[in-house]
């Protein structure tokens, strides 16, 4: 006898009650008046450690019951099945579930690093251009209302600006929908970013690191780099990708949810990966070749960019009341991060950043002078 609790499937009451099987493979119930059923036509849950077991009749009726051993000994003797116990004697083997644990690990890592990105790049290069510019809608006004102002450059400066754009353009195919803006970047500080719609942000703290038009022409190749190999696109598609793998793999729909609304800030703040950025670059590099723009302008905003976030710079700029305030503050700073011994030590972050060390990139450009 083999001592549970019994539900009839009808209502929610529940008893206690004796079960049994018999030698020819019918079981029934010592103190419950039901028909003997035969055990094929009884549905046995797997035995996972030592949780309740669970006998499904086809009537409805259910049992519950905590004694594994005696079940095992009834799914032994009368099952037919090859794959009898199998879950238990799998999870009750340690190096099976050690091996089990390591693999998914592994895999888990494997596809996340390599993987997604693979699969995003596939998907993005055969999406229409209709798709990255709906994937974008809206971006840029989550980013306005969380951490972007109005730009304060003058008119003239943004016409100027947004013709140097345009004769970029000419010699691009496909970038008709290509747009720039600008913002005052605020905590953002000097930076520029392209969007999967074809927008391509600049601040107003990068605009005024630089009084040569031709060093803001190297930023927005760069960006354009961005767009044409369409990083944006691939970025939110493997965001969205991870987002995915993580309710398959955890069912935590709550944390995917953040990654995916996580994309505006994703895509401001953490860059692309190491690739995306080499890929960019390449692309800046070859324009500026083929139409005679000397590649010193990138390394020298690269310099800028860099020095931008330095303590010398903003101190400088705390300081100075003169209207080209920004240009000198860069210009000291560059010149005294050069000098910095400090710089050497950050070259380790370099190598786990998602960027390019600037260093590698600064030095690749003047050497294809």
């Amino acid at each position: 006898m083999i001592k549970g609790i019994y539900y009839n499937g009808k209502t929610s009451e529940k008893k206690d009650a004796l079960l049994y099987c018999k030698h020819n493979g019918l079981i029934g119930f010592a103190d419950i008046d039901t028909i003997e059923t035969p055990f094929n036509s009884v549905e046995i849950s797997s035995r996972i450690g030592n949780t309740p077991r669970y006998l499904n009749f086809p009537d409805g009726s259910q049992f519950e019951t905590d004694d594994n051993d005696a079940i095992d000994e009834i799914v032994n003797t009368f099952s037919t099945s090859v794959f009898k116990g199998v879950i238990h004697k799998l999870e009750s083997a340690k190096l099976f579930v050690l091996f089990s644990v390591i693999s998914m690990v592994v895999f888990g890592w494997l596809f996340i690093q390599y993987g997604i990105p693979f699969v995003s790049k596939q998907i993005a290069d055969r999406l229409p251009e209709e798709a990255s510019q709906y994937m974008g809608q809206g971006v840029l006004d989550i980013m306005d209302e969380q951490w972007f102002s109005e730009t304060a450059l003058s008119k003239k400066k943004q016409a100027e600006l947004q013709q140097l754009f345009n004769n970029l353009k000419t010699n691009i195919n496909g970038s008709h929908y290509y747009k720039l803006v600008f913002r005052r970047g605020g905590s953002i500080g000097a930076n520029a970013f392209a969007l999967p719609d074809g927008t391509i942000v600049f601040t107003d703290e990068l605009i005024n690191l630089t009084d040569n038009n031709l060093d803001i022409a190297a930023i927005m190749l760069h960006e354009i780099g961005h767009l044409k190999n369409r990083h944006s696109l691939r970025a939110t598609i493997q965001q969205s990708g991870l987002a995915i793998f993580i309710i398959a793999v955890t069912g935590d729909v709550s944390t995917s949810s953040s990654i995916i609304t996580a994309i505006p800030f994703m895509l401001v703040k953490s860059g692309f990966s190491q690739n995306m950025e080499t890929e960019a670059d390449s692309y800046a590099l070859s324009y500026m070749q083929k139409y005679n723009i000397d590649p010193e302008h990138f390394a020298n905003m690269m310099e800028k960019l860099q020095a931008s976030f330095s303590d010398e710079y903003h101190n400088c700029l705390k300081k100075s009341k003169k209207p080209d305030a920004a240009i000198q503050c860069i210009n000291l700073a560059v010149k005294q991060n050069k000098l910095n011994d400090k710089e050497q030590s950050k070259e380790l972050l370099d190598y786990f950043s998602t960027h390019p060390g600037a260093k590698e990139r600064i030095n690749r450009f003047r050497m294809a002078r």
